[in-house]
């Protein structure tokens, strides 16, 4: 643990370090030092006004998370557990799954409006396919021999469920949800620059226009500290729920 805080500190001394020689270097208007952005952000935040963006951006990607999730596993499962289920829906994942969800945008705002539907439903999409993959390939791993001893002792498709599958996938999972972070929170930016009036995105591109540099550094230094949070928690959990995993 001391081990990662460390390499985490020194990592931002690095990054900090090397915003500061860029600011000195490039000495433009819309580069400003990463002391005057930190300020910003300390203020923003300490001021709320920036609140209510933070809420926005985090409600959206949250949700759209959660029904991924919510909606990933009993289709990962079955497709895992059922050759028959994987071979009927496995060709329609190999078409959509490398499509950036991105390019859907324009259908789901025609569909669902501007509104926070249509943000949550492009991350919901891309969340679902990319976990689904995951757990369909965690449960096909799983192994054989465990499943034959409970069925054996009479175990119930609800036990075996309850004791071998979601055991044996939660880690995949919640490797999944980290590696989809970026994708979600890219997604958050993409969709709030469009007919927005809230989040961190719309923020960060409002604070551009009006050219308000620090602003927008101090947006963007707040949206990497949200998605560093949401990453530290599910390493967090992680680290609670499958120290079996990792024994």
């Amino acid at each position: 643990m001391k081990s990662k805080v460390s390499t985490l500190i020194i990592s931002l001394a690095m990054i900090l370090l090397l915003w500061e020689i860029g600011s000195l270097v490039i000495n433009r208007y819309f580069l400003p030092s990463p002391a005057v952005s930190l300020a910003t952000a300390a203020k923003l935040l300490t001021e709320g006004t920036i609140w209510p963006h933070i809420l926005a951006s985090f409600r959206r990607i949250t949700i759209g998370t959660a029904l991924g999730l919510l909606a990933a596993l009993p289709v990962g499962i079955c497709m895992g557990r059922f050759k028959a289920a994987d071979e009927l829906l496995g060709a329609f994942f190999r078409f959509i799954y490398p499509v950036p969800k991105v390019v859907f945008m324009p259908i789901v705002v025609v569909l669902l409006g501007i509104g926070d539907t249509a943000k949550i439903f492009l991350i919901f999409l891309a969340i679902f396919f990319q976990i689904t993959i995951i757990i369909r390939d965690s449960t096909a791993s799983l192994g054989q021999e465990e499943n034959d001893v409970m069925v054996s002792m009479k175990a119930g498709p609800v036990n075996i469920l309850r004791h071998l599958i979601l055991p044996g996938i939660l880690p995949g999972i919640l490797t999944a949800l980290k590696t989809s972070l970026g994708i979600s929170v890219a997604l958050l930016m993409i969709t709030e620059l469009f007919a927005s009036t809230s989040g961190l995105g719309y923020y960060i591109m409002n604070s551009m226009d009006s050219r308000n540099y620090p602003e927008m550094y101090a947006g963007i230094v707040i949206l990497a500290m949200m998605s560093a949070g949401m990453y530290g928690f599910l390493e967090l959990l992680e680290v609670r729920l499958c120290r079996w995993y990792y024994a």
